[in-house]
């Protein structure tokens, strides 16, 4: 009966080491399952830096990119202006404006007829003096 008792206490022991050894691996095995989880987490995290990094960076290029584009369109468009003589033009079209009204102001008939009236009074006086003239001789 000791024996049984012994090979019984036995028995118990042998299971309680792989027990205890089952708990061991399942320990090791969640720790690498952590460590996993732990590096899969920072990779993530760096990844994700990286890709916030990456948007602000094309961000910043695209506005800096359209910054330029503007800048050198109004550019290009000065100098096009300035090339076909716009500024000039508008120069010259508003000094025909000018210059029409001026002559509307010339060329109306009431100062048509006094330049006539006053032509035509110089005449006469100019044929009046030739002929006090050639009397007078």
């Amino acid at each position: 009966m000791a024996e049984m008792l012994t090979d019984l206490l036995q028995n118990i022991y042998k299971r309680i080491a792989q027990l205890g050894q089952a708990i061991q691996e399942l320990k090791t095995s969640l720790d690498g399952l952590n460590q996993n989880i732990e590096q899969k987490i920072s990779n993530l995290t760096e990844k994700l830096e990286e890709f916030s990094n990456e948007i602000n960076v094309t961000q910043t290029k695209h506005i800096d990119a359209i910054k330029e584009i503007g800048l050198g369109t109004t550019k290009e468009l000065k100098t096009i202006q300035d090339g076909l003589g716009l500024d000039a033009i508008k120069n010259l079209i508003k000094k025909l404006e000018d210059f029409s009204k001026m002559s509307e102001g010339v060329l109306n008939q009431d100062t048509v007829n006094l330049l006539l009236s006053e032509a035509i009074d110089s005449v006469k006086t100019l044929k009046e003096s030739i002929k006090e003239e050639e009397v007078v001789e």
